[in-house]
């Protein structure tokens, strides 16, 4: 009896203690402001970069 009360005990510590993955990427974004701006304004403006320069090629190949 004390066996199963000894290990229910430790298995409710370690459900409370597991933290998800998810919370964890949530609070190092929060914690990594800046380092995170900076990389998705990067993202964001090279995807466009990418887009104009194939439409330019789309429009010069029309002509």
């Amino acid at each position: 009896m004390e066996y199963t009360e000894g290990n229910l005990l430790n298995l409710e510590l370690r459900r409370v203690h597991k933290e998800r993955l998810d919370k964890k990427m949530i609070r190092k974004v929060h914690e990594h402001k800046w380092l995170t701006l900076i990389i998705l304004s990067l993202v964001i403006l090279s995807s466009i970069n990418v887009m104009m320069i194939y439409n330019f090629f789309k429009i010069l190949r029309n002509i």
